[in-house]
């Protein structure tokens, strides 16, 4: 007897037997009915462990393919929290370079208009001093004494006036030199002879 006969099945073939074993002569139907009973029974069984079986292998493949799923999932959750860890540190490192950019241009904005104020006084200043600078070279080149400058010109006058030049050439026409005549203004004063008297 099979041994995965379920207990409805197993009942109904006791009892066969139990009528065909009583009498033999009885009914050859009864056995012939018995045999079909067993064999379709022994058929049932063997398509019941035939799809068992198949369960079984499907479970198998359900639970690897389950199993390498998860694996793959795992796999796939690493290295999206890798890449998240990665993005956060570039994004955070983003957000520093831009605060700290952010605070260069706030000096900046500070900074530029007070050197743009020292710009324009200094400017305003030099435009104010330069007049006063020229005034006082002015009057330094004035009085400052050229000791050369005095030197040539009482050079170039006795050469002028020399009877015999040096320096230019003889071949100058010589002026005569001017006599000089005592006049009025440079004769000496006399004692006024209202004195005298």
């Amino acid at each position: 007897m099979p041994k995965n006969l379920s207990p409805g099945v197993a009942m109904l073939m006791m009892t066969l037997l139990l009528a065909a074993g009583c009498d033999d002569s009885r009914d050859e139907r009864f056995r012939r009915l018995a045999q079909q009973a067993l064999r379709e029974q022994s058929e049932q069984n063997k398509r019941m462990a035939d799809q068992n079986r198949e369960i079984a292998e499907a479970s198998k493949h359900l639970v690897e393919n389950d199993s390498q799923a998860r694996k793959e999932m795992i796999a796939a959750h690493g290295t999206l929290q890798k890449e998240l860890q990665t993005e956060r540190t570039n994004i955070h490192q983003q957000l520093s370079d831009l605060e700290s950019e952010r605070r260069e241009i706030s000096k900046q904005r500070g900074r530029d208009p007070i050197i743009a104020q020292a710009i324009g006084a200094v400017g305003l200043t030099l435009s104010c001093l330069l007049p006063l600078l020229l005034a006082g070279y002015v009057i330094y080149s004035l009085n400052r004494r050229s000791d050369d400058s005095d030197a040539l010109s009482e050079m170039l006058v006795m050469e002028m006036t020399a009877d015999q030049p040096l320096l230019l050439p003889s071949s100058l026409p010589t002026v005569a030199a001017i006599e000089h005549t005592p006049s009025s203004l440079d004769a000496p004063d006399e004692p006024d002879q209202a004195d005298d008297q």
